[in-house]
């Protein structure tokens, strides 16, 4: 060990023995540095921040039961079936159009009166898939409306 000086010692000591003593030192690092990191892990974790949002989240959950419940809140699936089954029929209604005014139709040599015609029929159906819009249930997964 040197005895020049302090600081000189000091080095060769931190270099040879404290090394040998404790090798997960690093050298170069002081406790400054460290606590800095020590102070980044606080602060990374704060318990009281996790639990909060976890609340948080927890209240939302219970938010969208409530709605849920009180049916404000429905299924994607469930609608999307329904809807699936009421563009179907609106579909189905359209397609028998021509079956049900094609002999009046032909039978009519007035254009107005043609269109008269369709514009009936297209109205019927158009009022039909209103009623069916309006009385639409959503089928649940266990077969109850």
């Amino acid at each position: 060990m040197p005895v020049d000086s302090f600081d000189v010692a000091m080095d060769w000591y931190r270099k040879n023995i404290d090394q040998k003593l404790s090798p997960k030192l690093v050298p170069g690092v002081a406790m400054p540095e460290m606590s800095k990191v020590a102070a980044l892990i606080n602060e990374s974790y704060d318990l009281q921040s996790a639990r909060a949002k976890r609340e948080h989240h927890e209240a939302n959950i219970a938010a969208l039961k409530e709605r849920q419940i009180l049916g404000e809140l429905v299924d994607a699936a469930r609608v999307k079936r329904a809807v699936t089954a009421w563009a179907a029929m609106a579909r189905s209604a359209f397609e028998k159009i021509p079956d049900k005014v094609s002999e009046r139709v032909a039978a009519e040599s007035d254009a107005q009166q043609c269109h008269a015609l369709l514009t009936a029929e297209i109205d019927l159906v158009l009022a039909d898939l209103a009623v069916g819009a309006r009385s639409m249930r959503l089928d649940s997964d266990d077969g109850r409306a």
